[in-house]
């Protein structure tokens, strides 16, 4: 069981790696994608989603769902600049 401070400090994570995955996502929302980046974004917000309702249950969880939807959004858009 997480103490308070470690529970905000997941808070916290999860909100930055969701924060920074969303602007990742807006950042490419208008370039034109292959099929391969259009089932990466797809995949992304899958985390994304799964991030959120993990969030309620298990934190440890939801903060390595949405460090992956971060990481697998700041590539994809790394690539598309």
């Amino acid at each position: 069981m997480l103490s308070p401070e470690q529970r905000r400090d997941a808070e916290a994570e999860i909100d930055r790696s969701l924060t920074r995955a969303r602007e990742s996502l807006r950042a490419i929302a208008s370039k034109s994608l292959s099929t391969s980046q259009q089932s990466a974004v797809a995949q992304i917000q899958s985390f994304i989603q799964q991030a959120e309702l993990a969030r309620k249950t298990d934190l440890s969880s939801a903060k390595s769902l949405a460090q992956k939807a971060d990481i697998l959004a700041r590539d994809l858009a790394g690539n598309l600049r």
